[in-house]
């Protein structure tokens, strides 16, 4: 991947950046294609983007909400999306839970069938403690009552299954695949494509007849993330995507099991969830920001000091998130919490 996106760096300084746009046009297809077969898209749904944000924002400039827009979202909802529904006007409709904060299908179905919202909207990996949502479920139940359902996948791809059934799904190249920063896809199911053609035709009426992907693509973009972003989808696809799933959800499940019984912490949310994100709240008066810093700056140990901000339906306090990958092993975790344990 890296040598990818070095590469194409290379032809741009070389040749300039729209003739090694074209020589690239291949490996932007191969890109994608793995991306469409992870997301469970056409390849021609598939749009680049910048971020999970811009992926977002996007989305919500085109989709044809009608008159009274609405969205229905959980509690454990990433509070910048929250942010930018409020932005496009757009009234919350808050979805029942279970005590553990996965999506009560039952009750979804009856708000859906009563008083259904324009779209539902779930955080399909929660970014703040461990919380997998049963998005493949929960897209059935909205295909049965016509409620189009968007994911947001960024804590998801590369992490958990995503293709799930939904009308739209969303995420960014950095996390879970470890791709390179400032790519991020924007994904929609086949079906959706009238209406969202409908709305371009108002916006850019001078548009050519392209594929929603090239529609919904940034115009000036980082061609050589968007390669790079192609080559982690594909080596995440060729290490066989259940086999990393599995591993990640381990490592979650040990991470949990191993800082339970720690003192002045307490796991938040499942042990037994399929994330490999932890989180822990500080339960003696702990700044999680300085206990951030003396972990990184002393043991070399990363982790984020998360604030309400990130889910602000559902967090009522600092918390430290611990997201270990597939290659973290049983000494690095009790190392990890050998350092918490000992101030």
């Amino acid at each position: 991947m890296l040598a990818a996106v070095s590469d194409h760096a290379l032809s741009e300084a070389t040749m300039g950046a729209y003739v090694a746009q074209e020589m690239a046009t291949g490996a932007l297809s191969a890109a994608q294609g793995a991306l469409a077969q992870l997301l469970g898209m056409p390849d021609e749904g598939v749009a680049f983007v910048e971020s999970a944000t811009v992926a977002l924002g996007t989305l919500l400039d085109v989709w044809p909400f009608g008159a009274e827009p609405s969205i229905g979202v959980v509690p454990s909802e990433w509070g910048p999306n929250l942010a930018a529904f409020s932005r496009r006007g757009l009234r919350i409709v808050e979805l029942p839970v279970d005590d553990d904060g996965y999506v009560d299908l039952a009750g979804l179905e009856r708000v859906l069938a009563s008083s259904p919202p324009s779209a539902v909207h779930i955080t399909q990996v929660a970014s703040h403690r461990s919380l997998v949502q049963p998005v493949a479920a929960i897209a059935g139940v909205c295909h049965a009552a016509a409620v189009p359902l968007f994911v947001d996948a960024a804590q998801a791809l590369g992490h958990v299954d995503t293709a799930t059934g939904a009308a739209v799904v969303y995420a960014t190249s950095r996390k879970w695949l470890t791709g390179p920063r400032g790519v991020g896809v924007l994904a929609v199911a086949s079906a959706w494509f009238p209406g969202l053609r409908r709305v371009l035709e108002v916006l850019e009426p001078e548009a050519p007849e392209e594929p929603i992907g090239a529609l919904l693509s940034s115009r000036e973009s980082h061609v050589a993330g968007r390669i790079g972003l192609g080559h982690a989808a594909r080596e995440h696809l060729s290490l066989g995507p259940p086999a990393v799933w599995q591993r990640l959800a381990a490592v979650g499940r040990a991470t949990r099991q191993l800082l339970q019984d720690l003192d002045n912490w307490q796991v938040v949310g499942p042990v037994d969830d399929a994330s490999a994100i932890s989180a822990l709240r500080p339960t003696a008066g702990q700044d999680v920001m300085a206990v951030r810093a003396r972990l990184l700056g002393e043991l070399g140990i990363v982790t984020t000091a998360q604030h309400v901000f990130r889910a602000p339906r559902e967090m009522r306090g600092p918390t430290l998130r611990v997201s270990p990958h597939v290659d973290t092993t049983s000494d690095d975790l009790v190392r990890l919490r050998d350092a918490l344990g000992s101030r």
